[in-house]
């Protein structure tokens, strides 16, 4: 709960200087005492829901523009600590970036055994996948056309049609595969 009183406290004291309010300012076009904002901002108290909702209104600003946390400039992942979403003895992929809306695409590491397939119906219309193939030998089939990636080889398609990963080689086929929803999703 401190965390969370923190984040508030914090986002609350920003939003305040960009509009250039004071606190008595603030406390006018919300309703909230200059004391109660003093407190929230400086992290000492616990805001109620109807509290919180007096300031949104007022800053006339989303609700989680307050309680929402600063991204970290950098993101590491470490392979033990990816997310497989679908782990058959002859594929596997995991999640590396999960979906960020604000940048509407996703990453996944995925590896087929030889002779392995892995097919989609399709996803909405706007998605593109990219996939780069960095060991192996992996078939890429768009609505019935097959492509043929190895190592080093990458691809681009409109993935809102039918497509499917094979791997028809001797050996794993691993690759990175970034989904994109684009603008429309």
């Amino acid at each position: 709960m401190e965390r969370i009183r923190s984040i508030v406290g914090n986002n609350l004291r920003i939003i305040r200087k960009e509009k250039q309010l004071t606190l008595q300012e603030l406390s006018d076009i919300t309703g909230v005492s200059k004391s109660m904002l003093g407190e929230i901002e400086r992290s000492v108290t616990n805001p109620t829901i109807t509290v919180l909702w007096k300031i949104v209104g007022g800053l006339k600003i989303p609700f989680t523009m307050l309680i929402q946390e600063e991204k970290p400039t950098v993101t590491m992942v470490r392979e033990k600590d990816t997310k497989s979403f679908i782990e058959k003895d002859e594929f596997k992929i995991s999640s590396i970036f999960e979906f960020d809306p604000e940048k509407k695409f996703e990453i996944y590491h995925i590896q087929f055994s030889p002779g392995s397939k892995h097919e989609s119906k399709g996803h909405n219309k706007g998605v593109e996948e990219y996939t780069f193939v960095y060991e192996g030998e992996l078939v890429t089939e768009v609505d019935g056309e097959k492509f043929r990636l190895n190592a080093g080889d990458s691809i681009r398609f409109e993935a809102e049609n039918t497509h499917a990963y094979i791997n028809e080689g001797h050996k794993d086929a691993k690759a990175y595969s970034i989904i994109f929803y684009g603008s429309g999703n």
